[in-house]
């Protein structure tokens, strides 16, 4: 993939300080520092304002309002280290240069390709905003003016949410094609007996760089999305399960799941060129090739990919399934705690 998906996200991204300001990034001037603070500022005072208008949850017990007001935290902490991370100019640099570096192991894309690529931006947010659009309008119908006090300022947090998750998508996705070109590459390398994987061996590490730059500027991000999604999980679980009312719909966990997914897909494509690797070596009779070969595949095995959130989590497919057990726990704490004639959690989101 090339960069124009990239700098599309970036270009619309930085003006709610979402992203860096560009990808030729070289330090974080003043103004930018200026424009971080004023959001970081916005986004506390309107979650503290919309925590107020519902009154902190006082009408709750114990549970659901530690639920429900943890919730509120983890998204606006989240929506807040967003802002923060995109001061980390050097490993962001560190990063593109990782792109960059590895960018000639693609094929040559044309240009209708590109146009392509911006349909792969304008569409999700599309939908996204035809989603949001109605379920605003549906509530707002039904509640009225106290629905705009208190969730008026989630419609931002939510797209702020979908942003992201879909623009670091992107980056996953973009070394994600890198390693499925790698090994291709190899494969022809095989088919010429070109005895040299020296290269190769370069390019491996320096996607495994790349991977750990993700990591270091996202994994904060990453760790309190994967929080947040599981409280708001279990809120429009308990409000569906308990409500007699319509159900409230909540797709938050559906761009997290996405994220976890394309981590896992990375590390299956970096263990697939480890199995081709080794499945070649064995049927070369040349001990030089052969040797060659064993350091190529040595190399990858000690610089497999590995997708963490601030190390506390290792991102993969498994931590959907953690993520609905926790959601089981506490859903039955919640049951527990639960007055009969208690009113029903609000879903926040």
């Amino acid at each position: 993939m090339p960069f124009e998906l990239l700098n599309t996200y970036i270009k619309v991204g930085k003006f709610l300080a979402l992203t860096p300001p560009s990808i030729e990034i070289d330090k974080n001037t003043k103004f930018r520092q200026i424009h971080q603070v004023f959001m970081i500022l916005l986004i506390v005072t309107c979650v503290t304002l919309s925590v107020y208008f519902r009154n902190f949850y006082l009408h709750y017990n114990l549970a659901k309002s530690t639920v429900c007001f943890l919730t509120d935290i983890l998204l606006c902490a989240f929506c807040c280290r967003i802002v923060v991370e995109t001061s980390k100019v050097s490993q962001w640099i560190e990063l593109i240069n990782c792109l960059k570096n590895t960018t000639c192991l693609l094929e040559e894309t044309n240009s209708g390709k590109e146009k392509r690529m911006q349909w792969k931006f304008v569409l999700p947010q599309v939908i996204f905003g035809t989603v949001l659009i109605y379920v605003t309008y549906y509530w707002l119908s039904i509640v009225g003016v106290p629905q705009l006090e208190q969730h008026g300022f989630e419609v931002l947090e939510m797209y702020i949410q979908f942003f992201y998750t879909f623009y670091v998508h992107t980056i996953l996705e973009m070394i994600r094609q890198r390693y499925e070109a790698l090994k291709h590459h190899f494969k022809d390398k095989l088919i010429r007996n070109d005895r040299n994987f020296a290269e190769m061996g370069h390019f491996a590490c320096t996607l495994k760089d790349a991977v750990n730059k993700v990591n270091y500027i996202f994994g904060w991000s990453l760790l309190l999305l994967t929080a947040f999604t599981t409280l708001q999980f279990l809120n429009y679980l308990e409000y569906n399960l308990q409500s007699h009312e319509f159900g409230r719909e909540n797709v938050s966990q559906i761009p997290t799941s996405m994220l976890l997914l394309k981590c896992d897909n990375i590390v299956e494509e970096s263990e697939d060129i480890i199995f081709v690797v080794s499945k070649s070596g064995t049927k070369l009779t040349d001990p030089r090739i052969r040797e060659e070969i064993d350091r190529f595949g040595h190399i990858l095995a000690t610089n497999l990919p590995q997708f963490s959130a601030a190390r506390f989590i290792f991102l993969a497919r498994s931590t959907i399934l953690s993520i609905f057990g926790t959601v089981a726990t506490f859903f039955i704490v919640l049951v527990t705690f639960e007055p009969k004639e208690s009113s029903i959690i609000e879903a926040t989101g």
